[in-house]
């Protein structure tokens, strides 16, 4: 009995010590994990919103200035004055402005309401390129006509040599691309562009009397040969828009919600760590409870039963004595079961009732 008991108290002490420290561990380590894989999710899925909403603003601004191509003037009047290539459309564009400016009159603007933007935003421009290769802007880059792209913007020196690097980017992109490719991200001077393309086809021949199919098709495969030889002027209109403000605004984002991110995991942890130390607490005592019914079992059980064991050996040791002879050991080992009841009893109640049985105790 002895050996069973200590065995018993043995594995108590154990469950008692190193394994609530591991559970502890093991909780604390899992609910931080969930938190704070919840929290980043949250972040990124809050950076992720934005990201679309800034891409279809700038599909919108893209799509606005398609329209507005189209709207500006006819191809056939832009391509009446189409040059070789950009620097030359260029000074097309320059020289129109001067003899523009003697319907010029003094103008001048100030903002009613105040707003601030990430950093400067230039005016979004298109530029046609028809068949032959010869260009012309559509929607004129107007920052660099006024000369609003100096060095003052610092970063965002957004000069002639800039649009000129940029519209040979995305015409040499375009070249090697296939079918329908997706928009072009470019990125001069500091600045970072989204370009579109769309194929402008138009009829010269077009008159309002005309009778007859007045239609104008289109091939499917986006190219531009094979137009001219079926009576058409087709041309393919490239889009620009300045999302450096978007790129900004997101990259400051991300950094924002990182550190938001990387805060809250040390908070989230901490706060873990303290829940879990507080619902453990029930735990803690009630181990601290069975060591202590075990080491008062030990010590309330063993005199009794060392007591009853000294009897039943002088028993055995007098056997060719009668029963009656030997009354006082039979007296003794009943009034050891006796107390071994009673401080069975009175462990049970220990564990029922801690307090009662130290009461009782």
């Amino acid at each position: 009995m002895s050996a069973v008991f200590n065995n018993g108290q043995k594995d108590g002490l154990t469950a008692g010590g190193g394994d609530l420290r591991a559970l502890r561990k093991r909780l604390w380590l899992r609910s931080s994990m969930l938190v704070c894989s919840i929290l980043v999710f949250a972040l990124a899925a809050a950076w992720v919103a934005s990201a679309f909403s800034a891409r279809d603003a700038n599909n919108v601004a893209l799509q606005n200035v398609m329209t507005d191509s189209l709207n500006r003037g006819s191809l056939m009047e832009a391509y009446e004055g189409a040059k070789p290539d950009v620097p030359q459309a260029f000074a097309g564009l320059i020289e129109s402005s001067k003899e523009e400016a003697g319907d010029w009159k003094p103008t001048a603007t100030a903002p009613d309401t105040y707003y601030s933007l990430s950093g400067p935003v230039q005016s979004p421009f298109s530029l046609a390129v028809f068949e032959g290769g010869s260009m012309a802007f559509l929607v004129p880059p107007h920052n660099v006509i006024s000369g609003d792209g100096d060095p003052l913007y610092g970063a965002f020196n957004w000069c002639e040599s800039a649009l000129e690097e940029l519209t040979n980017i995305a015409l040499s992109n375009r070249a090697d691309a296939g079918k329908r490719p997706k928009p072009q991200y470019i990125k001069v001077h500091g600045m970072t562009w989204k370009c579109a393309t769309e194929i402008a086809v138009t009829s010269p021949r077009y008159s309002k009397d005309a009778t007859g199919d007045s239609g104008v098709s289109l091939y499917s495969d986006g190219r531009l040969e094979g137009y001219e030889k079926d009576g058409y002027l087709a041309a393919r209109v490239y889009a620009f828009v300045d999302i450096t403000s978007s790129v900004i605004y997101l990259r400051r984002m991300a950094m924002f919600l990182a550190a938001v991110g990387v805060a809250g995991c040390v908070v989230l942890v901490l706060v873990c760590r303290r829940i879990i130390d507080r619902a453990l607490v029930p735990v803690a005592e009630s181990q601290a409870r069975q060591r202590e019914f075990l080491i008062k079992a030990s010590h309330e059980l063993k005199t009794p039963m060392a007591s009853l064991s000294s009897n039943l050996d002088a028993l055995v040791a007098n056997s060719a004595e009668t029963v009656a002879s030997q009354e006082r050991w039979t007296k003794n080992m009943r009034e050891d079961i006796d107390e071994l009841a009673d401080r069975t009893c009175r462990l049970l109640d220990l564990v029922a009732d801690p307090e009662r049985g130290d009461s009782k105790a």
